[in-house]
């Protein structure tokens, strides 16, 4: 498979169908102007510390090299875009100021690199490796957030910790610290580096999250940036963004509506089981036909899902257990005994695997999920 980059794998983990979306079928999302903006600066700061001697640039070439490098895709309007050309030469002008003074030559800028972990290739690029008084290594990575993270954040981010994994196992000399550095405010937040366990758990992540995309496990997942570029292709929004027109074989049923009428009855069940019993047969039956994890009325969703139920083969356990003679342990197939049994030592790791092989999907069955929402909330 590809190499993976923590940018991929971030993203998965917030979710798969939009990685799948963006890095699989190659679909292209709408310019941002805070991309853009966070890209120039990004690209300004390298510029910055990619010297051979110093002195560093001066603040006066740093504006000529900003004014010649700006990207003015995704700005909402003139006004808004003009708003963040003020607020980068603030932004870059104290930059310079704070390294000007105190100038230490990095010893690596945008450095690109990709490591094997157990056959998956991991890759990135840092955006500074400095060189400690202990002699020991500071990575940094700069951020263009519009706020300023906390110190809990930089302790648990995910990306310096690849970061680290990937340094350490590239030049054979300890990382020592840990940065991201706020551009907005100029604010370098710093950390100790990542202990064994968390580099261990770091590489187990990014192994778990190569089996999945190997395995073509892309479901989709709300998260805070819901909804994104892709709403109209997402099973939880592409009801509310592109209906899907109304097929032959589909039942004769006015979703928004029903969705509203099923939230309403519902809060009269007892009075109307048989109303709500048919329109959620309706609207079930609408999204299995049309593929959909969500429909929408004009204040509700209905999200939609199979729920199974899972349990044993009884022939089959009996067939394994009675020659053994442990069959009455579990007592006819008493589904909590033999859940019990199997947490305990005297199974045994061969025989708990060969029951939990027989374990199975006995039924499903179909849930709707009510969520009411404001007119300005598309969530």
């Amino acid at each position: 498979m590809r190499p993976l980059s923590y940018s991929q794998i971030d993203q998965y983990l917030s979710c798969p169908l939009k990685y799948r979306f963006l890095y699989i079928d190659g679909l292209k999302p709408l310019e941002k102007g805070y991309f853009s903006f966070g890209t120039t600066l990004h690209d300004c700061a390298e510029h910055f510390f990619r010297i051979k001697v110093p002195p560093p640039p001066s603040l006066e070439k740093m504006l000529e090299y900003y004014r010649l490098h700006w990207r003015s895709e995704g700005y909402e309007s003139v006004e808004a875009e003009e708003n963040y050309r003020q607020l980068g030469k603030e932004i870059l002008a104290e930059f310079c100021r704070i390294h000007s003074a105190d100038f230490h030559m990095p010893l690596a800028v945008e450095y690109q690199y990709t490591v094997n972990l157990d056959g998956v290739k991991l890759t990135g690029k840092i955006d500074r490796v400095d060189k400690l008084l202990s002699g020991e290594l500071c990575i940094v990575d700069y951020k263009s957030n519009k706020d300023l993270f906390s110190s809990e954040y930089v302790q648990n981010n995910l990306q310096l910790s690849l970061y680290q994994l990937a340094v350490e196992q590239i030049w054979f000399l300890p990382v020592g610290e840990l940065c991201l550095y706020h551009l907005r405010s100029n604010t370098a937040m710093r950390c100790s580096s990542r202990s064994k366990e968390v580099i261990t758990d770091a590489r187990q992540l990014v192994l778990e999250v190569a089996e999945k995309i190997k395995k073509a496990i892309f479901p989709a997942c709300e998260n805070g940036f819901c909804p994104c570029d892709f709403a109209h292709l997402c099973p939880l929004y592409r009801h509310k963004y592109a209906p899907p027109p109304q097929l032959p074989e589909a039942p004769a049923v006015d979703i928004p509506r029903a969705v509203e009428e099923y939230a309403e009855l519902q809060s009269r069940k007892s009075e109307i089981e048989a109303r709500i019993d048919t329109l959620k047969e309706s609207i079930i039956e609408y999204c299995r036909a049309n593929s959909l994890g969500r429909v929408y009325g004009s204040e509700h969703s209905l999200s939609y899902k199979e729920v199974s139920r899972s349990g044993y083969n009884n022939q089959a356990v009996r067939d394994l257990l009675v020659p053994l003679g442990l069959w009455d342990k579990v007592s006819e197939l008493d589904k909590s005994l033999l859940e019990k049994y199997l947490e305990t030592d005297a199974c045994g790791q061969i025989l708990k695997e060969e029951l939990l092989a027989l374990k199975e999907v006995v039924s499903t069955s179909p849930r709707l999920y009510i969520k009411q929402f404001s007119a300005d909330n598309d969530s």
